[in-house]
């Protein structure tokens, strides 16, 4: 959980330096970022990249494309477009709070943004082109199997 917070914060420290350095439209390009950021290649944005996880739609086992990533980032981004404003502030902190609750309780740490997307961060080094055979022959067992023992029925089976 760790780093996937900690990726997500360095994410919101990109965003806010758009907002700060740019103040005209850099809410604007803050919002567009995040929303985005996860459709960088193989679906790590820079806080992803940084901390080695990355994003994928659990479905397909391939990173994330653009969709997704709108999809799986729309509420951090919505929280982050009313944080602009000090009074919406108020509006964004509860939406943070049960994003955090979602990672922190749910076993594989889907947030609700993962759940409307089907994606799953997952660590960087996982391979997902691993392929999985196709033919049933080649999941036959190859040792011989044992004779069995009937010597042991046809005792049972008689009588006294």
């Amino acid at each position: 959980m760790l780093p996937r917070v900690l990726a997500k914060a360095a994410d919101l420290l990109v965003a806010g330096l758009f907002a700060w350095i740019v103040p005209t439209v850099g809410g604007v390009l803050g919002i567009v970022y995040l929303l985005l950021a996860d459709a960088m290649p193989n679906g790590q944005s820079p806080g992803k990249r940084l901390l080695g996880v990355k994003a994928v739609h659990v479905p397909t086992r391939q990173s994330c494309n653009a969709r997704h990533s709108v999809i799986r980032n729309l509420p951090v981004a919505v929280a982050f477009g009313l944080a602009l404003n000090p009074i919406l502030a108020l509006v964004a902190v509860p939406i943070a709070l049960f994003e955090l609750y979602m990672v922190a309780t749910d076993p594989l740490g889907v947030r609700i943004g993962d759940v409307f997307a089907d994606t799953q961060v997952i660590d960087a080094k996982v391979p997902l082109e691993t392929t999985v055979p196709t033919h049933a022959s080649t999941l036959i067992r190859r040792a011989p199997l044992a004779a069995p023992d009937v010597g042991d029925v046809e005792a049972q089976t008689r009588s006294p």
